[in-house]
């Protein structure tokens, strides 16, 4: 996983590898998943996700 930003942050690859599921699924995800974290766009090109959001998200599908 490449360190883009910081810790913190997740670049749209990384955080599709920190959640072990593809691209594909993440922007999926990102459409369709009520509750899931919202992308913010640092420029047009460029996305990133809150480490701390996706965790959250984890751990509110926890059983």
């Amino acid at each position: 996983m490449k360190q883009d930003f910081n810790n913190e942050h997740l670049r749209l690859a990384d955080a599709a590898e920190y959640l072990g599921i593809s691209k594909v699924t993440l922007y999926r995800l990102g459409e369709n998943e009520q509750g899931f974290p919202k992308k913010i766009h640092i420029t047009s090109r460029v996305c990133i996700y809150r480490k701390s959001d996706l965790d959250a998200w984890l751990a509110s599908k926890e059983v």
